[in-house]
This record gives C-alpha cells, sequence and structure tokens, in this order.
C-alpha cells in the first residue's frame, strides 16, 4: 500500500467521525490556550523587569512543553473515552460486535489526529510569539522591543483566532476576533495590576 492510499484511508476515517471539525474546535481552544498562557508570561517579565530572553524563552517553551502534553493526555483519555462509550451504544442498538470493524479503525485515527492537534496548536502560538525574544536572546534586537513585539504578536493572534472561530460558527469574524482581543487586553491590565507593587 502507498503513501498516497494510506492518506486516503486516513481522511475517509476523519470523515466517518468527523474528526476535522472536532479538531478545529481543539485548535481553536488550544491556541488560545498557549497564547493566553504566553501573553501572561510576556506581561509578567515587562512588569517585573525581567531582562533576560534566555530565562524568557525557557520559561516560556516550558509552559508550552507543559499545555502540549497536558493537551495530547488529556485529549486521548477524554476523547477515546467518549468515543469507547458511543461505540459500546452503537454495537447495543445494531446487536453486532464492532471490534476490528472499519468504524472502530477511524475512531482511533480520529482520537489520534485530534489528540496531534491539541498538542500542536499551544507549541505554535508560543513558537510565533517568541520569535522576537530569540532573537534579543542573538543580540539582534534590544529585549524591550522584543517583549513590545511578542505582545503585539499575542495580541494579533488571539484577533485571528477570533475571527476564524467567527467564520467557523457563522457569526461575525470581527465581533469575535474583538472579544478575544479584548480577553488578551484584559489579561494583560489583571496582570499588570497585580505586579504592579512589584
Amino acid at each position: 500500500m502507498g503513501f498516497r492510499d494510506k492518506l486516503d484511508i486516513i481522511r475517509k476515517h476523519l470523515e466517518i467521525t468527523n474528526a476535522n471539525s472536532i479538531a478545529r474546535r481543539y485548535f481553536v481552544m488550544n491556541s488560545f490556550d498557549g497564547i493566553v498562557t504566553i501573553l501572561g508570561i510576556i506581561t509578567g517579565a515587562i512588569f517585573t523587569n525581567l531582562k533576560d530572553p534566555m530565562t524568557i524563552l525557557g520559561i516560556g517553551l516550558s509552559a508550552s512543553i507543559g499545555l502540549a502534553i497536558s493537551g495530547i493526555s488529556g485529549t486521548l483519555i477524554a476523547e477515546m473515552g467518549e468515543r469507547e462509550l458511543e461505540m459500546k451504544r452503537l454495537e447495543e442498538s445494531m446487536l453486532s460486535d464492532l471490534s476490528n470493524s472499519l468504524y472502530e479503525k477511524a475512531v482511533r485515527t480520529a482520537v489520534i489526529w485530534v489528540g496531534l492537534v491539541d498538542a500542536i496548536s499551544p507549541l505554535l502560538a508560543t513558537i510565533f510569539a517568541l520569535i522576537p525574544i530569540l532573537l534579543s536572546s542573538m543580540s539582534i534586537i534590544d529585549i524591550d522591543l522584543s517583549l513590545s513585539l511578542s505582545m503585539g504578536i499575542c495580541l494579533l493572534y488571539l484577533l485571528v483566532i477570533g475571527l476564524f472561530m467567527g467564520k467557523m460558527l457563522k457569526k461575525n469574524p470581527l465581533i469575535e476576533g474583538g472579544k478575544l482581543l479584548g480577553v488578551g487586553i484584559l489579561t494583560t491590565i489583571i496582570i499588570s495590576l497585580v505586579l504592579k507593587p512589584y
């Protein structure tokens, strides 16, 4: 069986289980979690006067790896449990054993796919947001500029996720984008107020 044939089988499995729509939801949710976490770290660095780019990179990457591991393990456990329950109900209604059936294979493929999307989405968000900090660690740009750019990327990323979510849900993309951007701005304000005494 060739690579293209395997891809066709995976596509068929994802269609059977409607996994792509679930993966899109997880992508939005976990991108949101990842970018808000990094926004918190960047804001914290600014208001605690943390100027070491390697420390900020280390904290940011550690947080995103934690989110990725949490995302994939939580999704695999929750989705597999939910799908197994769904399959049992289907077996009871059909009075048939679905072990090793096309449906069972499709379920396994769907769970793995959704888990991977769940893990990758916060990592992607983090990588984009930390690019200016990486440039600062290489002495290409100043740390203060890199922090401002990273914060701007986080807010822009939230806006883009909101626009995408609005389009996906067939709602007004600008309103949905504005909501997520508002969450980012509110996060920044709350952290700045909490850390102001420092």
